[in-house]
């Protein structure tokens, strides 16, 4: 889950500028008549992998030569664009969010205008040995949609929602808003995060959490079937019943086995809601979580509530909580919940709002946000006791008495979340108590906030039992975000990609 954080409160509600990750997978427009194409086992014609008789023989110091890739003869095959090093907009094809990425020079990016785009380019990169990264959002922690020396593959032309018998088809290169936004034209939705400009393809691949997690699970537990184009070009139909082994793996696995160019999910009602927020003195931030457990235990599934502490470089933490509800409960939901902390709030601010309206007002005002710097990281806790808020508390406390504004939010994983079992997709947090996450925003430099990150997972390490997989960190080990289920995972990507041709930035 993650929102948007500001430096000031507008309307009652802290703006947060927090990106949410999209994992590097994604994958045209279904109203454009392109959103479906290709019929599985279209394999690399056209492309063989061996011989270079197209290509440009370079040398290679630590072996044998290897081959200079002939950009135009992509060119020639797809639709689409191919934007390369020196093209006047090479700069703004290869931005991303998150703006520390800006230095990443990747081999170029290929605008996809349709499934067939997508075949030939992953063919060209495995002719050519060239990692491959798809790009929706942009919003990946860990920039992984504008790796350096890779072949990005944009998605953002592949759009189109269509609405059938309750269920929607949705290109992969649809943010969160306007999938919210399309969607709510026929009264539905589906359960997503709140950063309005996040992708949905890499939102649904990483697992997904957001304020309608409780009442309908994670994102990827909506998802009833994609259409992915595999590293070795196949274009595979994934469902329950085709390939569930891939359909088990694009929920909750990430972006490790191609490239989506279609998604269908399960519908939700689009409904209105009473959006609460409630602030709390800084020195009561431990009974805060702890009275917010203890309160979900018994609390309707039709309510959500995050906590988030705040550090205000001088040694003190600022305490905060939203809350969202069916309309016209929030009043009673709120009650229940400083009841529960035993606290009285500071300040308590409630609004009833249309669907949109809700949405708009959660992603803070606006459909997009300015591209900014921050540094991300998360730890997954099995249960919130005294011990684990202990060290919650004494990280983001240590970090403001050495200067630093950074944040810690706390979001639930309790819920219809636990309806699904933690092997039954590849997201394996069904059985815990929370994601916490550790975040530093602008003007924090990037390696203060890393030390402060890598300081609070040491602290965090006796009672963490891994990580989020749309919270990328670059180096940490798969297996920190599969947990159980990692097994599986890595042995279905040496089958799927043995090469590994799919970027990521994680260890094996």
């Amino acid at each position: 889950m993650v929102f948007f954080r500001l430096a000031t409160r507008t309307g009652g509600y802290m703006r947060r500028a927090r990106a949410n990750p999209i994992t590097g997978a994604a994958g045209g427009g279904f109203s454009r008549g392109a959103f479906l194409c290709g019929a599985a086992g279209i394999a690399l014609a056209g492309w063989g992998l061996t011989g270079h008789s197209d290509a440009d023989p370079v040398s290679n110091s630590s072996g044998p030569a290897v081959a200079k890739p002939n950009w135009t003869k992509l060119e020639r095959r797809i639709r689409g664009r191919v934007v390369r090093v020196g093209d006047v907009d090479y700069g703004s094809a290869k931005q991303v969010f998150n703006t520390r990425f800006d230095n990443e020079t990747p081999a170029a990016v290929v605008q996809v205008a349709n499934t067939d785009d997508v075949v030939a380019a992953l063919a060209f990169a495995a002719k050519y040995h060239l990692p491959v990264a798809a790009r929706a959002g942009g919003h990946s922690y860990a920039g992984v949609s504008t790796a350096t020396d890779a072949l990005i593959i944009d998605v953002r032309q592949l759009t189109g929602v269509n609405v059938n018998a309750g269920q929607a088809i949705i290109g992969p290169g649809h943010t969160l808003y306007e999938v919210y936004r399309e969607l709510d034209r026929s009264g539905l939705a589906i359960p997503t995060g709140m950063c309005p400009d996040v992708g949905i393809t890499g939102l649904t691949l990483g697992g997904g959490l957001g304020f309608e997690s409780r009442s309908y699970g994670l994102t990827c537990d909506r998802l009833t079937g994609a259409t992915l184009v595999l590293p070795d070009g196949t274009v595979a139909e994934v469902s329950a019943t085709s390939r569930p082994d891939l359909f088990w793996a694009l929920r909750g696995g990430g972006s490790l086995f191609g490239v989506v160019t279609s998604l269908t999910f399960d519908t939700i009602p689009a409904t209105p809601k009473d959006l609460v927020q409630l602030t709390f003195p800084g020195e009561k931030a431990a009974r805060v979580i702890a009275g917010w457990s203890t309160w979900l235990r018994s609390a309707d599934r039709g309510q959500w509530a995050d906590v988030s502490i705040d550090a205000d470089g001088d040694g003190n933490v600022d305490c905060w909580m939203q809350m969202v509800c069916p309309a016209g409960t929030g009043p009673r939901a709120a009650a229940s919940l400083t009841d529960a902390i035993g606290v009285h709030p500071l300040t308590l601010d409630t609004q009833t709002l249309e669907h949109m309206d809700a949405i708009t007002q959660l992603a803070g005002g606006a459909p997009t946000m300015p591209r900014a710097s921050f540094t991300n990281g998360s730890d997954v806790v099995t249960d919130l006791t005294p011990d684990a808020i202990d060290r919650i508390i004494e990280a983001i406390t240590t970090f403001s008495r050495a200067g630093g504004t950074g944040w810690v939010q706390i979001n639930t994983l309790d819920g219809a979340i636990r309806d699904t079992g933690p092997t039954a997709t590849a997201f394996p947090w069904r059985f815990h108590a929370a994601l916490v996450e550790w975040g530093a925003y602008q003007p924090i430099p990037h390696d203060t906030a890393l030390n402060w990150v890598t300081a609070a997972h040491k602290l965090f390490a006796p009672v963490s039992a891994g990580a989020y997989a749309n919270y990328l960190e670059p180096g940490d080990a798969l297996a920190r975000y599969y947990g159980q289920n990692y097994p599986r995972l890595a042995k279905l990507r040496r089958t799927i990609d043995p090469g590994n041709r799919i970027h990521t930035v994680l260890t094996a």
